[in-house]
Order: structure tokens, then C-alpha cells, then sequence
């Protein structure tokens, strides 16, 4: 028994010796996803600054992603174009980061390129929600940073986010789970590096999708917490969904005190096409914040609900969205982008 906890031992303290040594350099070789994001101590998480590489998003297909020293993406031929003025700034969470598809067929990407005597930020991130869009806004404007216009693209999932993954404390956002663990979390990433990637790997590919096979629920269901908040009284009440109100508010003040004007964009996920209707409980929440604080309300809901007069749920779905995802494929940005320019030129 002794001579097999040796073994044990000795194999332990060997792998680990060589995560230490060589970790870095073995996630060259396993087919991972890339991370293109960084911590901040501020507003918990950025683009990486001046980053070029092919990511993944949907299984076997990658897309090509850059970002400026600013850390925001940006087209590739730009990447070190530096400036802190802006005519419009967007931001919001991945679907204005444009993940899945390359820049140019982003929505902001295609406002860039046809509206080419502004310039225009993109101040986007996945997983962003309003309690980071505040908090980012206010570090950038405390910073230097200069902007005309700021369009909120208010993502569905971010009421969950805000109300499941973040608070803010003294003026810094801190994620829910305990700080000691985050902590942790960090020191084993930057000791052992294939470790935690191993773990992670295990962790999201093998117990999550046993989670999910039990739980039998997934973004396209009336029961998923993420997406059905919108039709399903079950998530989120008005305490729930005043909080993420609240730091709308807070970003409104903020940009006025600094005269900026500030617009709001809304658009669907599969789950509103399946079992929600174009006067989404979304829609009347963001219409009404909307009264006298913006400049503009993007309101997409109508342009996709249209279509269903036309054809069928799944049909709209496969058309617009990336598949087995919730985010938009190129014809999807290009019909976020083409509601844009009818209301911002009108």
C-alpha cells in the first residue's frame, strides 16, 4: 500500500512539475478555445489589447478576431489605431461583440463601414451586462475618453447576469462567487496552466452536459433562466429586473452629466421567436425607460416577428441565428445593422 501512495506521489509532484515548467506550452496543442479576454480590477473583464487570432465559436468553424490598444475590436487593418474621441460608442455584451462572425459582418462592424466619416467604438464584451456598462463607461470617461453618442445594446441575458454573476462594491464589480475562490481560481490558472484548462474542459463538456441532459432545458425552452424571463413569470421579478433598471439609470446620469446622448437597442433570442410575441415584456420595459432619456430606441422585435406572418419559427431561427447557438450569424447582424440605419437617419 505504501509503495502505491508513493507512486501516486511521485506522479503527482511529476505532473505537476511539469505544468509548472511546460504548461503554458502544452495548450498549444489542445483544441481549446481561445481566450480573448483579460481581468480588469475595475469592471471585472476586457477585450485583450492589440490581439489578433482565428477564435472559435461554433464547434469546427472559427472566425477572425482584433482588437486595438483601446481593447476594442475592431477591424484587423486597424488595430493600431489609437484615439480616445469618438462620435458613437456602442456596448453591450457578446452580441455586440459580434462573437461568431468576423468584423466586417458584425452590425457594428457594418455601421463602421457605412458610416465612415464618424468614428465609432466598440466598447462590447461578452458577458457585459448594465452594472458593467456603467462601471466601463465611467472608468473610460474618468480616463480621457470622449464620446458623443453611447448606444446600449440591452442584451436579454442581462438580468440574469446582474442578478447571478455580479455586484458592484465600492465602485468596483466583483462576481457573486466568493472572492477567496476567484482568487484561487487565478493563482492555479497562472501556476498550472493545463491543469486548469483540463479541469475546465471536464468541467463544461463533461459534468455541465450531464446537468443538462437531467435538467432537460435549454435556451430554446419556456423554462430556461436565462432566456424565458421575458414570457415566463417563473424568472425574474420586478426586484430582480428594477436592479438592472437601475444601473440603466445610473449609466443615463452619467452620460448626461457629461452630455453625452445615449440610445437603446433591444433584439431577440430564439427563445423570443418560439414562445414570445412582438410586444415582449422587454420591448414595454426599455420603451418606457427609454421616455425622455433617449435619443433613439432600436426596437429589433418587430423587424423579426414581421417575418413569422411570412414563414415558420424554426425557419427564422435557422436563418438568423448561428446554429445550435443563441447569437446572430452574418444575416442576423446584417438585419440588427439595417434597423439601425432606418432609425438613425430618420
Amino acid at each position: 500500500m505504501k509503495k502505491i501512495f508513493s507512486v501516486v506521489g511521485i506522479s503527482l509532484i511529476f505532473i505537476l512539475l511539469t505544468d509548472l515548467l511546460f504548461g503554458s506550452y502544452l495548450l498549444r496543442f489542445t483544441p481549446k478555445k481561445i481566450d480573448h479576454t483579460i481581468g480588469h480590477n475595475i469592471y471585472d473583464h476586457d477585450l485583450k489589447k492589440s490581439f489578433r487570432a482565428n477564435l472559435q465559436w461554433a464547434p469546427g468553424e472559427t472566425y477572425l478576431f482584433c482588437s486595438n490598444k483601446n481593447s476594442f475590436r475592431t477591424f484587423c487593418d486597424k488595430m493600431d489605431f489609437e484615439s480616445k474621441e469618438f462620435d458613437i460608442a456602442f456596448i453591450g455584451d457578446s452580441f455586440t461583440e459580434g462573437v461568431g462572425v468576423n468584423y466586417e459582418d458584425t452590425f457594428v462592424g457594418r455601421i463602421e463601414n457605412n458610416f465612415d466619416d464618424l468614428k465609432i467604438a466598440n466598447l462590447g464584451v461578452v458577458s457585459y451586462s448594465p452594472s458593467i456598462y456603467f462601471t466601463k463607461l465611467r472608468y473610460l470617461l474618468e480616463n480621457g475618453y470622449k464620446f458623443k453618442r453611447v448606444i446600449i445594446y440591452f442584451d436579454i441575458s442581462d438580468i440574469y447576469d446582474d442578478n447571478r454573476k455580479y455586484k458592484l462594491i465600492d465602485g468596483k464589480i466583483s462576481r457573486k462567487k466568493l472572492a477567496i475562490l476567484s482568487n484561487i481560481q487565478r493563482a492555479l490558472k497562472s501556476s498550472f496552466p493545463f491543469l486548469a484548462y483540463s479541469t475546465k474542459v471536464l468541467k463544461n463538456d463533461v459534468f455541465k452536459k450531464s446537468t443538462d441532459v437531467i435538467n432537460k432545458c435549454t435556451y430554446l425552452d419556456f423554462c430556461h433562466e436565462k432566456s424565458s424571463w421575458t414570457f415566463n413569470n417563473k424568472f425574474f421579478g420586478d426586484k430582480e429586473i428594477n436592479k438592472s433598471l437601475k444601473f440603466m439609470e445610473m449609466t443615463y446620469e452619467l452620460l448626461k452629466k457629461n452630455e453625452i446622448k445615449m440610445s437603446v437597442g433591444i433584439y431577440p433570442w430564439p427563445a423570443q421567436i418560439l414562445h414570445d410575441n412582438s410586444q415582449s415584456r422587454i420591448v414595454k420595459l426599455m420603451n418606457n425607460f427609454c421616455l425622455n432619456k433617449c435619443e433613439f430606441f432600436f426596437n429589433n422585435f418587430t423587424d423579426f416577428f414581421d417575418e413569422i406572418i411570412l414563414t415558420d419559427k424554426e425557419k427564422i431561427i435557422s436563418k438568423y441565428y448561428i446554429k445550435g447557438d443563441v447569437h446572430f450569424n452574418s444575416l442576423g447582424n446584417e438585419k440588427i445593422f439595417k434597423n439601425f440605419v432606418r432609425i438613425f437617419r430618420n
